[in-house]
């Protein structure tokens, strides 16, 4: 019994030793992909927030907000903000628990971006604001509307999160995966694992890209760098998204907004978009073609033309 024990610890031993030195190895092999030259710091709540500003000041704010996983970050908008630069104030964050944004050890909630988007238009931008946001982060940015709307001027979504995934409640079982990724060896090895090189392709090419050709090995190796930055501390976000910390029912606060809200997506989408209007009518869509999630991505030209034609009457 006492040998079986020992070997049993032995073994543990060696399991954990293992992950260590694997864990430790992603860390200091991930090193910078993108330029910090420009980039700025916003330091809220005892949390560094890294965001980048870009354009004229005389000309409309405009905030674009990336979507929200771990992997994702502002450079989600490098190739369109330039473009945008030219016609708006433009300000990109990367939120927390993505790029190189604090990761704290925290429960990541929805109220907590929505926080975040209110104090950084009022101490940063410092006039009313225009916001363009992608996929999941249409939710706070609807609740940051709902909730501020002194502050908020025209809402564009980019394929936005179905209003029928956002009230997904906890479940036991997610909040028993937020707890193993929160373990400090094993939960940064899982974490590890599954934010691999590989992975990341692979969603690149079924979800965010329509034509995986156009899938570029520099896409995936910021989008490796976002996940890893900060000693792969992305696992805590990533541990609230999987137990649905990170939802909220935008039901009630979507029909008491009174801005113009315009969605794009692929008219695939349509049922998607039916569900929102049934809740506010000032609602209008856009649709672009040959794209899936992040178009600003793989259409760039087409998205930039589109968000400028939104904009031309402000």
């Amino acid at each position: 019994m006492k040998k079986t024990v020992k070997k049993m610890i032995a073994a543990s031993t060696l399991l954990f030793t293992g992950m260590h030195i694997i864990n430790q190895y992603i860390d200091t092999s991930n090193t910078p992909i993108t330029p910090s030259k420009n980039d700025k710091t916003f330091l809220w709540k005892d949390m560094k927030i890294n965001y980048t500003e870009k354009g004229a000041a005389n000309t409309p704010a405009l905030l674009l907000l990336h979507n929200l996983t771990p992997s994702s970050s502002k450079e989600e908008w490098h190739k369109i903000d330039d473009t945008l630069s030219q016609h708006y104030h433009i300000y990109e964050l990367d939120l927390p628990g993505c790029g190189k944004s604090a990761k704290p050890s925290i429960t990541y909630i929805n109220y907590i971006y929505v926080q975040l988007i209110s104090d950084f238009i009022n101490n940063v931008i410092k006039e009313k604001t225009n916001i363009c946001a992608a996929a999941y982060s249409s939710s706070f940015s609807f609740m940051t509307a709902r909730m501020n709307p002194d502050i908020i001027n025209k809402i564009i979504i980019i394929n936005p999160t179905s209003i029928s995934e956002l009230v997904k409640p906890l479940t036991t079982k997610g909040k028993l995966k937020d707890k193993i990724l929160g373990l400090p060896v094993a939960g940064t090895f899982i974490y590890n694992c599954i934010m691999n090189k590989s992975e990341i392709e692979d969603t690149y090419k079924c979800l965010y890209y329509y034509n995986e050709k156009n899938v570029l090995p520099s896409d995936v190796a910021v989008s490796y760098y976002n996940a890893h930055f900060d000693r792969s501390n992305g696992k805590y976000l990533f541990g609230s998204m999987l137990a649905n910390y990170t939802n909220i029912n935008i039901i009630h606060a979507l029909p008491m907004l009174k801005n113009d809200i315009y969605l794009i997506t692929n008219r695939k989408h349509t049922p998607l978009i039916q569900e929102y209007k049934k809740y506010n009518e000032r609602i209008h869509t856009i649709y672009v073609s040959n794209c899936r999630l992040l178009p600003q991505l793989e259409i760039p030209a087409t998205i930039s033309e589109k968000i400028i034609q939104v904009m031309s009457d402000i």
